[in-house]
């Protein structure tokens, strides 16, 4: 790899300084510092970025000349950063010259500056502002508030407040200053970057600006210090702050730190500090005072505590709070947000009587309720081990009624309270005169308008009215013409039956149970295509804990999916992955050749869960779809066998590269060694140049450093 970044073509040499970095071996320290030297800009960037990753002092005398003497702003900055990270002190009198000014001395891309406007210096000046902290330059304090203060420069009080926060007591102390000044936006941050600190010089001034007079200097000194030391001392004062916002967020933030506090904040007099409260108790003491003002507030409270408490009720408070819950879920009287809360309460409280009011609100007329009530059934369904058991046997009825089928109860999918809908108006009494029809736009307003003897008269309009031009008449013609738009409706009608058996059939999902997946399954030919796809979906989940599936579910699978439309088709190849009927392994190979990529996909995937990867899967590395290919390229690394490493890196040199990371990771799970001899063989036959590229990035993927943030990157589509 050194000798390409030496002596390779510019691309081969940025991809290897890059590959070097990634890796993070000593030895790639030496040829990485010459390249610091390199005639190309690019190349000398991506070598100072890949030395900043390993961190070597011996290339701390290079990277010195490179940030005085080379334009190249990128390089730069990487050198600042290793710099800094290697405590070389030698560097500061320059940081502190960047800080106060464009140094005539150091070399800047001028040509950069000219062609878009934009100085490079202010990224460096931001860069040496974070290095100065990270070296703890006590004497570079003043240049950074006088570049913080400077009104023609850049605003960078943000970078200069965090960076004094890191710096011993010198850049406390400054910090400690800016909390007397009288801008609140000043004295905000300053309290914020002190609050991030845990040095001991910053706990006096950290005192101050908790007890600041403006409620968002202490609202955001206490969420970083709540962030960084919740458990502090000092936070506690803040549950009796005089502003309801901080009690509130102090709750959110450190109220479990505080437990005893927790039952007078139910007392308190902002809604939302009492919200705050009710969430972050653990258990409602069983005292009678505290639970009749709860039951109080839950009969006459703004609807977000009576829901608040209702919820809390049910499943912090003692087994007596809950005997009116039941029947405040039930009541169609209330409003939706305090039944919903009755009936989350209901549910987190885990006891029998929950079950039946959760069954009973399943038909409720208002969406929220049915959707709150039908999850909370799967939940318990999920967490008793018996089954059969109530609340699954519920969602079971729920799925397999028919219902009335000439049932017309249609209800908006997003149901509105009843107190946010407005009383209707009273009809206006028509005139004698009226007949009835009245006008559908402007222009006919306007057409059909008589004016009166009073609008004449204030519009100062001839008594025989205004002759229209040629030109009028034709415009008002045109205008007739005009066809009106359609109204789209406001939300999308539901039959309430249909709406109540596909969630049932959305949530029975969670229940993974044999007798779940045959009732899913016996619903896949329902002509209520949502209703199928819900089932669909749920068995596609079901089967990755209830494999194989009973017959007759693989056998209701393979018959839906052969008439199924496309989207419905892919949940249920995704769900043929679980069925054993015979046959089956069959029908999933006859779809890889599907005109559909996302359909050859699905069935790779199932043929992948199922253990059967072939020569049919094999031949769809060449597929034309890359999202088909990269799923063969997994089953293949997932079923192993002798020649797998081959074929991955085979695939990883087809269409032009483009799976080269993402079968380096492949390969990182089989064999790097291996992987990494094949690849090496590559960049040694100079015959081949024209893939060294390739072979490069996939090196580096596959010996990528640990300390890589690259080395945790997000997982391939089907891990």
């Amino acid at each position: 790899m050194g000798e390409i970044l030496g002596e390779g073509v510019d691309v081969h040499r940025c991809l290897a300084a890059q590959a070097l970095g990634r890796i993070g071996a000593p030895s790639g320290v030496e040829p990485l510092t010459k390249a610091l030297l390199d005639e190309d800009s690019d190349v000398r960037t991506d070598a100072a970025e890949a030395l900043s990753k390993l961190v070597d002092s011996r290339a701390a005398k290079q990277l010195m000349e490179n940030l005085l003497g080379d334009p190249c702003t990128e390089v730069k900055l990487a050198a600042i950063d290793t710099l800094a990270r290697l405590q070389d002190k030698a560097v500061i009198p320059w940081l502190r010259r960047i800080v106060r000014g464009r140094d005539e001395e150091i070399a800047w891309d001028e040509d950069e500056f000219y062609a878009s406007g934009w100085d490079d210096w202010t990224d460096v000046q931001i860069k040496a502002v974070q290095a100065l902290a990270t070296l703890n330059a006590a004497e570079a304090v003043p240049d950074i508030v006088a570049a913080m203060r400077d009104e023609d420069g850049q605003d960078m009080t943000e970078a200069a407040f965090k960076s004094l926060a890191r710096m011993s007591k010198a850049g406390i102390d400054t910090l400690a200053a800016f909390l007397d000044e009288e801008s609140p936006r000043l004295r905000r941050r300053a309290a914020a970057a002190l609050a991030s600190s845990d040095n001991a010089d910053a706990s006096e001034p950290l005192s101050r600006a908790l007890a600041d007079p403006s409620t968002n200097v202490r609202m955001a000194a206490m969420c970083a210090l709540a962030a960084r030391a919740p458990k502090d001392d000092r936070l506690v004062a803040l549950l009796d702050d005089c502003d309801e916002t901080v009690r509130a967020e102090a709750v959110r933030l450190f109220g479990k730190f505080n437990r005893s506090r927790l039952p007078a904040l139910l007392r308190d007099g902002a809604v939302a500090v009492q919200i705050a409260a009710l969430a972050e108790i653990d258990e409602l003491p069983d005292d009678a005072t505290l639970l009749e003002a709860l039951r109080v507030k839950l009969a006459v409270g703004p609807p977000a505590l009576a829901a608040a408490v209702a919820k809390a009720l049910g499943a912090k408070g003692p087994e007596q709070a809950l005997e009116n819950l039941a029947a405040l879920a039930v009541d169609a009287e209330q409003v939706v947000e305090i039944r919903l809360g009755a009936l989350q309460g209901l549910a987190e409280s885990g006891c029998d009587a929950a079950i039946q009011p959760l069954i009973d609100a399943m038909g409720d007329d208002a969406r929220s309720l049915r959707l709150e009530a039908m999850s909370s059934l799967a939940r318990i369904a999920t967490l008793n081990p018996a089954w059969p058991n109530p609340a699954g046997t519920a969602l079971l009825s729920a799925l397999a009624d028919e219902g009335d089928p000439e049932n017309t109860d249609a209800l908006p999918a997003q149901v509105r309270s009843e107190e946010h809908v407005a009383p209707e108006s009273e009809p206006e009494t028509a005139s004698e005169n009226d007949d009835g029809v009245f006008p559908t736009s402007t222009v006919a307003a306007i057409l059909d308008h008589e004016p009166d003897a009073t609008t004449v008269g204030a519009l100062q309009m001839p008594g025989e009215g205004i002759e229209l031009t040629p030109v009028d008449m034709e415009r008002l013609a045109l205008a007739r013409n005009i066809k009106g738009k359609r109204r789209m409706a406001v939300s999308q009608k539901v039959n309430r039956h249909d709406d109540v058996r596909r969630f049932a059939a959305r949530v029975l999902g969670d229940i993974h149970r044999a007798e779940v997946a045959s009732a899913l399954g016996a619903v896949l030919g329902d002509k209520d295509s949502e209703l199928c796809s819900a089932a669909a979906d749920s068995l596609a989940r079901i089967g990755e804990y209830v494999m194989p599936f009973p017959a007759d579910v693989g056998a209701a699978l393979t018959a839906a999916v052969q008439a199924a439309k496309p989207t419905l088709k892919l949940l249920l190849i995704r769900a043929l992955a679980a069925a054993d009927d015979e046959g089956t392994g069959d029908l999933l190979q006859a779809y890889l050749s599907d005109e559909d990529s996302f359909t050859r996909t699905e069935a790779v995937h199932a043929l992948r869960k199922r253990g059967q990867v072939g020569l049919e899967v094999e031949a769809l590395l060449h597929d034309s779809d890359s999202s088909v290919r990269l799923s063969a390229a997994e089953a293949i690394a997932d079923a192993g066998g002798a020649d797998s490493v081959m074929k991955i890196v085979e695939f990883a040199f087809s269409f032009e590269g483009y799976h080269s990371g993402q079968a380096a990771r492949l390969l990182r799970r089989l064999d790097a060694a291996e992987a990494s001899g094949r690849f090496m063989n590559v960049l040694r036959d100079p015959s081949q140049k024209r893939i060294w590229a390739v072979a490069i990035e996939a090196l580096a993927e596959l010996n990528v450093s640990r300390q890589d943030p690259a080395a945790s990157a997000a997982p391939l589509a089907g891990q």
